[in-house]
């Protein structure tokens, strides 16, 4: 039997590729520093965790890890001088996907929410794979001999670069990720155009500036969708925000779609959606599959993710913490919930993100009522000078004077700071890729009363 290691098995990623190699046949091991819910569920798998007394060996095919693994980790070294292959995620991942037709969404932002509806949405007429950055319940099986594969890439390490998608899909081109390009956004806009020229049709979202302007340096034709120009191959033709979702009626190539009823918030995921329309009607998927596939779908967890609602108030979690995906998250909530104050719970995430942005940080909380600021998440990252938990909330205050901003050491310190601002109606949404998530079991308790 084949053998392959994964290091830093717990991340997202890393379990979705333990996964497919163990629907491969091959014997899975892997490597984490820490052993949680992700690697109990691996174990079932029959991905063996942690072994002890485990050497890197001749018999290991591969060794495949994570971005938060050092190069100077002792089985890279080892694998190096075995002269065993050893490979990024991404690269992986992109040997994984020669033999299936790839459906590959590239963007900034919004890929797990769209790659996670492609594949809902793809799977109604086709025998399908998907590779999604999230956790989402498309991502549970793995076929061998399925013909489509719809994958979520990373730009962040430019292995989107070793795709060779048949169908591309751009959904916008932010300025993110610049320490893998030099920090220089022309050089972040050129990788993205060389993956539009490796992609067989290509999808790009109009209303993106970026995205568009790269787009037009090809000389092919791109499909475009867009949810406030009526001129190009798919677009809105109306749509309502409601409580718990969002109703439209769109058309694409001259036809219309029946209503639809999604379970989806905020302009953003309107926006993937029509991407969606679009890739499914490319590929022959008629109305009524993409309307059954849509109407069913739910979000990817941490994707503006229902938690609940206690005593009135409502309780959502998102990763994001990039301020253009901060500011679609707090728009989303405020767009489907205009009357309701929005408490926001951010969670900074890594000393070198935070470096990145810095003021720029604190833009979005003007659509926020509430602001409590959590310590920086560190990720296991060594402190930059300058860039510390009280210049986070400096930023924040300085940047929104009206607005009511907190800091909040510890999660247990949101839920009562949450359970004494919040009153029946208002939203309260914790924001951050680290463990914020966390914080909404104890925002639950205070707000029952609890503890």
């Amino acid at each position: 039997m084949k053998k392959v290691l994964l290091l830093g098995v717990a991340g997202v990623g890393m379990k979705r590729l333990a996964e497919i190699y163990v629907a491969l046949g091959y014997s899975v091991y892997g490597i984490d520093v820490k052993e949680n819910e992700t690697t109990h569920y691996l174990k079932g798998l029959g991905v063996d965790i942690n072994p002890k007394e485990f050497g890197v060996d001749p018999s290991i095919e591969k060794v495949v890890y994570s971005s938060a693994i050092p190069l100077d980790n002792p089985h890279i070294l080892k694998a190096k001088e075995l002269g065993i292959p050893v490979e990024k995620r991404g690269e992986a991942l992109a040997e994984l996907s020669k033999g299936y037709k790839s459906i590959v969404v590239a963007g900034t932002h919004g890929k797990t929410t769209t790659t996670s509806l492609i594949a809902e949405v793809v799977g109604k007429k086709f025998l399908s794979n998907a590779y999604i950055g999230g956790d989402h319940y498309k991502n549970s099986r793995f076929l061998e001999h399925a013909e489509y594969f719809v994958i979520e890439s990373d730009e962040s390490d430019k292995t989107f670069l070793l795709l060779t998608p048949e169908i591309g899909v751009v959904t916008n081109i932010d300025k993110d990720h610049l320490n893998a390009y030099d920090w220089s956004f022309d050089k972040l806009k050129d990788a993205f155009l060389e993956f539009m020229k490796n992609s067989g049709k290509l999808v790009v979202n109009r209303d993106d500036a970026n995205a568009f302007e790269v787009s037009k340096l090809l000389d092919k034709k791109v499909y475009y969708y867009s949810l406030k120009d009526t001129s190009f191959d798919a677009h809105i033709l109306d749509y309502s925000f409601e409580k718990d979702g969002t109703s439209f009626m769109a058309q694409v190539f001259g036809e219309k779609t029946p209503l639809i009823k999604v379970h989806t918030f905020g302009e953003q995921n309107l926006s993937n959606i029509l991407a969606t329309i679009l890739v499914g009607r490319i590929l022959g998927v008629n109305f009524s599959e993409i309307e059954s596939a849509l109407s069913n779908f739910t979000m990817p967890k941490r994707r503006l993710q229902y938690i609940g609602n206690v005593r009135g108030v409502t309780i959502f979690d998102d990763h994001a913490d990039h301020p253009t995906e901060v500011e679609a998250t707090l728009k989303a909530i405020r767009s489907h919930n205009p009357n309701a104050s929005i408490i926001a719970v951010f969670q900074p995430h890594r000393y070198t993100r935070v470096f990145s942005l810095k003021e720029e940080i604190a833009r979005p909380f003007y659509l926020a009522d509430y602001v409590i600021v959590l310590p920086i998440y560190t990720a296991f990252e060594n402190p930059i000078e300058g860039i510390t938990n009280e210049r986070v909330f400096d930023w924040i205050k300085t940047l929104n004077p009206n607005k009511n901003v907190f800091f909040a050491s510890n999660f247990e310190s949101v839920g009562t700071l949450v359970s004494r601002i919040a009153k029946a109606g208002d939203v309260v949404v914790t924001l951050g890729p680290g463990d914020v998530y966390l914080a909404t079991e104890q925002i639950m308790l205070k707000l029952r009363g609890e503890r």
